[in-house]
């Protein structure tokens, strides 16, 4: 957040007093960008636990698919599992599925599915590329109505001292800190989000190849063999949600 950034240069009164010294316009875009820090982190805390949940809950689920794989349980059994645990999203690719064999309706059906899962995961989204996207356009607005608020004192007071120019001019440094603050970490959390994103996504596409591909069997041993088993989906590649 970005009122974390300042004092480690500042103290606590010293960033009150020079907070309080801004001109209303100053203080009214500290105000968003406080609003706008606030939206990230709160997003970024709520979709961190949605992902870790879902990392966890898909790690059992991929242990139930391989028990189904190998024959060691049925379809039904799955189902039964998956219409447990409604809250992964593997688990309504396989719900939505149902028992479908014939491969475009299976593909249908889990497109279906991931459409709904992506969209519900990328919700609030917005808000964090908002914050990327306008808090320097803040911060580079408050720098410019500092500076020009110090021009306009010196011009009123027709001098150009320190104690003339220092108020404008520490305005036009706090909002920048303030948008930079904002933004930082906004775009990290961005990034990390649509990454772990991106990777249940591809979970989901593996597990619809692996319905596709057994479209019409996988209920039984005797259909492991014709199975592609190399297609069995590693876990992210390596990398986990």
């Amino acid at each position: 957040m970005f009122v974390l950034a300042v004092p480690a240069v500042l103290g606590p009164g010293e960033l009150v007093g020079l907070i309080a010294e801004t001109t209303f316009f100053g203080k009214g875009i500290l105000l968003t960008l406080l609003v706008l820090s606030i939206f990230s982190w709160a997003v970024f805390a709520d979709k961190a636990r949605t992902l870790a949940r879902i990392r966890n809950g898909h790690g059992q689920f991929w242990r139930q698919c391989d028990r189904w794989l190998d024959g060691e349980s049925t379809r039904r059994d799955l189902l039964e599992w998956c219409s447990e645990n409604t809250d992964l999203p593997l688990s309504n690719v396989i719900l939505e599925t149902g028992e479908a064999t014939d491969t475009p309706a299976i593909r249908r059906a889990a497109e279906r599915a991931s459409y709904l899962e992506v969209e519900n995961l990328e919700k609030y989204l917005i808000l964090l590329s908002t914050a990327v996207t306008i808090s320097p356009f803040l911060g580079l607005l408050g720098t410019v109505w500092g500076i020009m608020s110090s021009f306009w004192d010196m011009a009123t007071l027709q001098s150009a001292n320190l104690t003339v120019v220092a108020p404008g001019i520490a305005e036009a440094l706090v909002t920048t800190i303030a948008g930079l603050a904002t933004a930082i970490p906004a775009v990290i959390f961005y990034n990390m989000l649509v990454r772990k994103i991106d990777l249940v996504v591809n979970e989901m596409d593996r597990l619809r190849t692996i319905l596709e591909e057994g479209a019409g069997g996988g209920r039984g041993t005797e259909e492991k063999a014709a199975r592609d088993v190399a297609r069995r989906p590693d876990r992210h590649d390596r990398e986990q949600i």
